[in-house]
């Protein structure tokens, strides 16, 4: 399996700047607040697998609802690159990302333990960290590397990203002490270069396959239309006059 390895790290990196696992524990923290150390820890843990179980269910599912609905890989790869550039963009402008935005109400319950826990799985989950940015990411990445390895290296990347995720979420109290927002700021709008990197790359790849695929497809015909061009502009050869003057002194001796 060979791309393997890629496929884990592309899913990983790719992954980490648009889920940015430090830049996002204060959005854990509106939620979980000023709640005991072991409440913390286990949130984080219901918060993480339940984004695990989303995102790889999106790299084995993903290509088959595409087909359900008749979407070439290439033409989600274009609208993916399309919808994570204009995340990168609002993050390197400094704009809030849906990821970022905290859920309505959360300053007010977050010290309640029963009314964050209902908060664990939707909105946080899904759709604030495993929503269609993220979807769209790892489903382009397993795309890009076609085969089993891609599907389990991009879902080994998937799996290292979550459990990073977790380790900040359960050590969260310790950085939101280190992280300043002067530090969450340039942290936001560097992850937001590497994420608009990563989806020009996107759009990239999904022109190159999907005109690769048009040509092939469309190669008799195209071959076709060249043939019959050239026809109509080649130039009228001699052929017919030198016919004519090979036949005229045959008929002039014959008399």
């Amino acid at each position: 399996m060979p791309d393997l390895i890629p496929a884990t790290i592309a899913a990983y990196l790719a992954l980490f700047a648009m889920m940015n696992p430090i830049g996002n524990t204060p959005v854990f923290l509106s939620v979980v607040g000023n709640t005991p150390a072991s409440f913390r820890t286990r949130a984080a843990f219901i918060t993480c697998f339940s984004i695990l179980v989303i995102l790889v269910g999106s790299i084995f599912g993903g290509t088959a609802i595409l087909s359900a609905f008749g979407i070439s890989m290439p033409a989600f790869e274009i609208a993916g690159g399309v919808i994570v550039l204009g995340i990168g963009l609002k993050m390197l402008h400094g704009g809030e990302n849906s990821t970022h935005q905290t859920p309505a109400g959360a300053e007010t319950i977050a010290d309640k333990e029963k009314e964050a826990s209902s908060k664990l799985i939707v909105p946080l989950a899904m759709p604030i960290f495993g929503g269609p940015g993220s979807i769209t990411t790892v489903v382009t990445v397993a795309a890009a590397h076609q085969g089993d390895g891609g599907y389990i290296g991009t879902a080994l990347g998937t799996t290292l990203l979550v459990a990073t995720m977790f380790l900040c979420f359960a050590g969260s109290s310790l950085l939101r002490k280190i992280i300043t927002p002067q530090v969450e700021q340039i942290l936001v709008r560097f992850m937001g270069l590497i994420l608009s990197s990563i989806a020009v790359g996107m759009m990239l790849q999904g022109i190159a396959v999907g005109t690769t695929n048009f040509i092939k497809r469309e190669s008799p015909a195209i071959e076709s239309f060249l043939q019959r061009t050239l026809d109509d502009v080649q130039p009228h050869t001699p052929t017919d006059a030198v016919e004519e003057g090979e036949s005229a002194p045959s008929s002039s001796g014959a008399k």
